[in-house]
């Protein structure tokens, strides 16, 4: 089928070229497993690539357990498989979707791999609407040179040709920068595992966007440094980071542009930081406070978050060097503007490093003040965002420093029940948002490409 729709801009043209490599992958008959090799930057674009895929259908699945033993790890994917399906029960019955699967029993003396590929083929037979194929994307968090893991997923690609399921209906996917992934696996089957070498210069996008806009006059001048300053992240060059920030800090000082002065500021300091410059670093998220001070001055309306963010990074320098007075100080400064933005999120961060701070540094009374403090904030987090957000670290750092026979104990358990509701305990322990399956839909494999499902592939 023709394809009528094409790409108009750079972020399209790399999206346009992740997904041709996904189905030249997709397109073999026998091809089971993918590993998709990149550098780091040009990962990027493969997890947002695939983050695009889960967004729009259930087929794909994102499993991160981790690897230790093949019987373990199948079992750990199951168990994964089975969760993500519950936690969509209660969201898909709200969208009148039935979902009413009930997972397979595994048999005496059944291998886990085995177990696990019936449990997928179960789930497609139930729901084949849903599941008319499953692409799994494994984050095993260990090495893919690991010998271990590539035997065991010769057997589970064994199991998967010769059980009485359609092995055509599943795909395997892993990726990561490894310059030779699954070396003894590709050997063994050559036929089924492939790799693709994805190549997207993602480090140009930047530039070639810049280039695109035709941006002219000092705002263009300024984006070009800027983008310059971003890849000195990478290059470790201190004398070009400092050569494009003076530069860039010379046109946004001439437009008076005291918020992207903050900016060029905060991104030194994180360069410095990344080479272990602390003394650059900490000097660098001063001027950013300071630049950002001068923007709330000028009623700059992200000047307040300006502020917290040189503060969290003057902090966090102090952090690393174990001063964690001065951080706690830092941290205390950033609370009271996070406070004056009424920004329950930054409120409650701010506070509770504060606390980790104090107790490291001894002071724990003034510890629990602030983690109490970080507690009242939380009431400007949404109730439904609670047990998602980082007020949810902060009530689990309290409660391991209030235990039971603590005198505040009181006050802190009416602060849980006040945020979380009288079943606290238990809704603590939910991490997981009211979600439904998601059928998949015709014109739904890849942001903006609506005619390639007609070629194949799962």
């Amino acid at each position: 089928m023709t394809q009528s729709w094409q790409p108009v801009n750079p972020v399209e043209r790399r999206f346009a070229a992740a997904h041709d490599d996904w189905l030249s992958f997709a397109q073999q008959r026998d091809a089971r497993l993918l590993y998709w090799q990149t550098d780091r930057a040009d990962g990027q674009l493969v997890r947002a690539y695939f983050q695009a895929q889960r967004q729009t259908s259930s087929a794909v699945l994102e499993l991160r357990s981790a690897f230790e033993h093949g019987d373990r790890y199948a079992m750990a994917l199951a168990d994964e498989i089975v969760g993500f399906y519950m936690r969509r029960v209660d969201g898909s019955r709200a969208n009148d979707i039935i979902a009413d699967w009930m997972p397979p029993s595994r048999e005496k003396a059944e291998s886990a791999s085995r177990y696990l590929l019936r449990l997928l083929h179960s789930l497609m037979q139930h729901h084949p609407e849903v599941f008319p194929g499953l692409v799994l994307l494994l984050m095993p968090k260990r090495g893919f040179a690991d010998d271990a893991l590539e035997r065991w997923l010769e057997v589970l690609l064994q199991e998967l040709e010769y059980g009485p399921w359609r092995p055509e209906r599943v795909r395997i996917v892993l990726y990561g920068t490894a310059e030779e992934p699954l070396p003894w696996l590709r050997t063994q089957r050559p036929q089924q595992v492939k790799v693709i070498r994805g190549r997207y210069q993602m480090k140009a996008l930047p530039r070639e966007l810049l280039a695109e806009s035709g941006e002219r006059g000092p705002s263009g001048q300024f984006r070009r440094l800027f983008i310059e300053l971003t890849e000195t992240l990478e290059d470790a060059d201190p004398a070009r980071l400092e050569r494009v920030r003076t530069a860039a800090l010379q046109v946004s000082a001439a437009q008076r542009w005291f918020d992207q002065s903050a900016v060029v500021h905060l991104l030194a300091g994180a360069a410095y930081l990344k080479q272990s410059l602390h003394g650059e670093a900490l000097a660098s998220y001063q001027q950013a406070t300071g630049a950002a001070r001068d923007a709330l001055a000028a009623a700059h309306p992200a000047g307040g978050k300006l502020v917290i963010n040189g503060l969290f990074g003057e902090a966090g320098v102090h952090w690393l060097q174990q001063h964690y007075a001065a951080a706690a100080r830092c941290y205390a400064e950033a609370a009271h503007y996070a406070h004056a933005e009424c920004d329950g999120i930054l409120a409650v961060e701010a506070s509770r490093m504060q606390a980790s701070c104090l107790a490291k540094n001894h002071e724990r009374e003034q510890a629990l003040t602030a983690g109490f403090d970080a507690l009242r904030a939380g009431q400007w987090i949404e109730p439904a965002w609670r047990t998602h957000s980082n007020l949810r670290w902060a009530a689990q750092w309290m409660l391991e420093h209030v235990p039971y026979t603590h005198e505040r104990r009181a006050e802190l358990n009416e602060w849980l029940a006040a945020l979380y509701g009288e079943n606290w305990p238990e809704a603590m322990e939910s991490t997981e948002a009211t979600e439904a399956i998601q059928p998949l839909q015709a014109d739904e494999v890849s942001p903006r490409l609506p005619e390639d499902r007609a070629k194949g592939g799962v």
